[in-house]
């Protein structure tokens, strides 16, 4: 009988050791910047009722539609999320958020799931950091999320970024917007492919966010939203634009942008790297200003955004972005002159592990020579070495790795030996 090769489910991939460097990279600049900007982590489950998802992605979207991967025991029904913000606005109503301190700024760092063909920067489980501000309309707050997003890819190392953005108003001025929209496509509707004629009575606005070409160019000539803002949104918009000029940034308008989920309104956003290339987008965001109040809380206005980890590492990568980070070493390798200090090494490497120094020491039998070769190859900056002498004196010798130099010290001082030249 052959034994079963098993693998990672298609779509999923296993971070292994030497692949951490740089996803910490990004996981450390995202904990950074959000504290930087005053939000604290939030981690919701990752599945919530399949419900919450069609409510608030709404059920003409691709996600609700085909992704969503959803397990179904008796009346219950449970997806895996993939999307961050829903499980963030439920986690805030169940809290209370709303009466008891309603502007939270809050952050999350982890995995979602979306059933789709798997390709290269698009994966069936990816890792997002995203950004929830709950509580208020204030444009700057708007301007701020923007900031923030394109500081995370700064920091990174990108430059010349564009921080493009739209509006997809609110209210009358929607609704405006959408008999519009209907009026423009319903003569050539014939022509759209099955889905964007299926969506077209359900919610017409998706019908021009369709990736088919065919359809895009259809859709080529459409209303803009912006033409029908009205007085209140149209102030908002400018006064975004405004602050992000106070914070440095010139806004680019591209009424192209179209968020593809149901709940966004006024401001919709996407920082752009335009050297890379004519796929420059690199995440996007903006306004939910009813997404509260249709998850069964008040109506409380907030603004966010979500960056993908997956796609930024690849163009981390080409770019040479990623150059120079490897796995972190344990800072000492204990080395025994012979199998009689076997013992020694190990309450060495215990003493130096109580006083907070990483440590680590031979396994495999290897002679006093492969020991010291190993501890070389390594990126390890010490070597603390035991012979029969040493142990019987209750010395060590600590070697220098980098300068090649070597002293002898007292166990009981090498702790503080250590991290004092650390």
């Amino acid at each position: 009988m052959m034994k079963k090769s098993y693998q990672a489910p298609r779509g999923m991939r296993d971070v292994l050791p030497e692949n951490m460097p740089a996803w910490q990279r990004l996981e450390g600049t995202a904990r950074h910047l959000a504290r930087l900007f005053g939000f604290s982590e939030v981690r919701p489950p990752l599945m919530e009722e399949t419900t919450l998802f069609t409510r608030a992605v709404g059920e003409v979207t691709d996600i609700v539609e085909k992704e969503m991967f959803t397990l179904q025991k008796g009346k219950t029904s449970l997806s895996l999320r993939p999307e961050g913000t829903a499980g963030v606005v439920r986690a805030y109503v169940q809290a209370g958020y709303a009466k008891r301190d309603p502007l939270q700024r809050m952050y999350y760092c982890g995995p979602m799931f979306r059933y789709e063909r798997p390709q290269k920067g698009r994966e069936r489980m990816f890792t997002q950091f995203g950004v929830e501000c709950i509580g208020s309309s204030d444009p700057r707050l708007d301007a701020e999320v923007m900031d923030l997003a394109a500081r995370f890819f700064e920091e990174l190392g990108l430059t010349g970024l564009e921080v493009r953005m739209n509006s997809m108003g609110d209210g009358e001025d929607r609704d405006r917007y959408r008999a519009a929209v209907t009026d423009f496509l319903r003569p050539k509707l014939g022509e759209f492919c099955e889905l964007c004629q299926s969506r077209f009575e359900r919610n017409v606005l998706r019908v021009l966010d369709c990736k088919n070409p065919a359809c895009g160019e259809l859709s080529m000539g459409a209303p803009v939203l912006i033409d029908y803002l009205g007085e209140e949104n149209r102030a908002h918009f400018e006064a975004v634009q405004s602050s992000l000029r106070d914070l440095g940034r010139e806004p680019c308008v591209d009424t192209g942008i179209v968020r593809g989920l149901d709940y966004y309104t006024r401001t919709v956003f996407e920082i752009h790297a335009p050297a890379i290339g004519a796929r420059s987008a690199l995440c996007g965001g903006g306004r939910y200003d009813h997404l509260v109040r249709d998850l069964g809380g008040p109506d409380v206005p907030a603004v966010g955004f979500a960056i993908g980890f997956s796609g930024t590492l690849i163009l981390l990568e080409q770019l040479g972005l990623l150059e120079g980070l490897e796995r972190e070493a344990p800072e000492v390798y204990v080395i025994g002159f012979s199998a009689e200090q076997k013992s020694e090494v190990l309450k060495v490497a215990g003493d130096l592990r109580r006083g907070g120094i990483s440590a680590i020491y031979d396994v495999d039998g290897r002679s006093f020579k492969a020991q010291m070769q190993a501890a070389g190859k390594g990126t390890h900056k010490y070597a603390v070495i035991l012979g029969d002498d040493e142990v019987e004196r209750g010395v060590v010798q600590l070697k220098d790795l980098g300068a090649k130099s070597q002293i002898e010290v007292p166990r009981d001082q090498l702790v503080e030996a250590i991290r004092s030249a650390l």
